[in-house]
């Protein structure tokens, strides 16, 4: 197996029980890493800091609605695109999608991107508009690591087409363009009521 096929599309490389079992554990590991960090889902694509500490239970929870609440409109939307859709198809398509956002997770705090963000924000309340209080080589960093956030979010969508193409068995680019605006919808829409 090569690299590049399996970044291109790790849905064609494994099978459905090896995909299972990596999502499940990245599932359980990244819950456990929003919880060790002090914050909550926000959606599927973000995570917010709340007042009070969340519990590692809370964190699961919610992670679990994350999981189902596309895992039920993806399905049923597949259901209706191609009668023969698995629902373990579309449930590893649902756990494997989010790893580059896990990927970003953890580079963040790595980067200990708060404690930039806090200097950034004390800069600009003190009238440092230009920022010359912040160290240039911080900032460089940063920048980098915004773009490599970037690049893992269309990766994030990338994937999410790719592995519903495989589960519905679609050629047609409305169709990919439509899981992504159904995704991009209900993650918007999970942000008014979490």
């Amino acid at each position: 197996m090569k690299f590049k096929q399996l970044f291109l599309n790790p849905f064609e490389e494994f099978s459905e029980w090896k995909l299972f079992f990596a999502g499940t554990i990245g599932f359980l590991l990244s819950s456990y890493f929003v919880y060790l960090s002090g914050e909550q889902f926000n959606g599927f694509m973000h995570f917010y800091r709340p007042e009070i500490a969340v519990s590692f239970v809370s964190v699961l929870r919610l992670h679990a609605y994350m999981v189902l609440a596309p895992l039920a409109l993806l399905y049923i939307v597949g259901l209706i695109l191609y009668a023969k859709t698995r629902l373990i198809d579309v449930l590893n398509v649902i756990l494997i999608v989010p790893f580059p956002l896990y990927l970003a997770l953890l580079l963040g705090r790595l980067l200990h991107q708060d404690k930039f963000t806090k200097q950034l924000d004390e800069a600009l309340k003190s009238g440092d508009h230009t920022l010359s209080s912040i160290d240039k080589s911080q900032m460089i960093q940063f920048g980098i690591f915004g773009l490599l956030a970037l690049f893992l979010l269309f990766y994030q969508f990338y994937l999410l087409v790719r592995g519903m193409n495989i589960a519905v068995n679609n050629k047609k680019i409305w169709v990919s363009i439509l899981f992504v605006a159904l995704y991009f919808m209900l993650d918007v829409g999970i942000q008014f009521y979490f």
